[in-house]
């Protein structure tokens, strides 16, 4: 056996070697890959469970306002008819009270008697 035939046979176990280490690399790296996809889609379906949880309890927070808004508009409306009803009586007494017609300049007073009588 020559040099040249041995060196040969060691440069054949490196190519070897190195085709097996490049095999067990290759293996490392794909196993590396998979497990960065993996960990990226489980990220991905979290982070889409977050946004789909944060938008239902938007929506159910903007119902509740919106049944809020209608139920103030409500009441708003039934205070204005009060409010509407209570001027249109005020208007309706107004020619019939004597404190109505008695002027502030004049420091007109009534008497507790007076004011008695027409109070009821």
């Amino acid at each position: 056996m020559s040099d040249s035939d041995s060196s040969c046979r060691f440069h054949q176990k490196i190519n070897r070697n190195s085709v097996i280490c490049e095999g067990w690399e290759g293996l490392e790296d794909e196993n590396r890959k998979l497990k960065r996809r993996e960990k990226n889609r489980v990220s991905a379906r979290r982070s889409r469970n977050r946004q789909t949880q944060r938008a239902d309890h938007l929506h159910q927070a903007c119902e509740l306002l919106e049944q809020r808004n209608r139920k103030l508009r409500r009441e708003v409306d039934c205070l204005s008819e009060e409010q509407r009803e209570l001027s249109d009586a005020l208007k309706a007494h107004e020619p019939f009270c004597p404190i109505m017609h008695c002027s502030l300049a004049s420091s007109c007073s009534l008497q507790p008697d007076t004011i008695e009588t027409h109070s009821v």
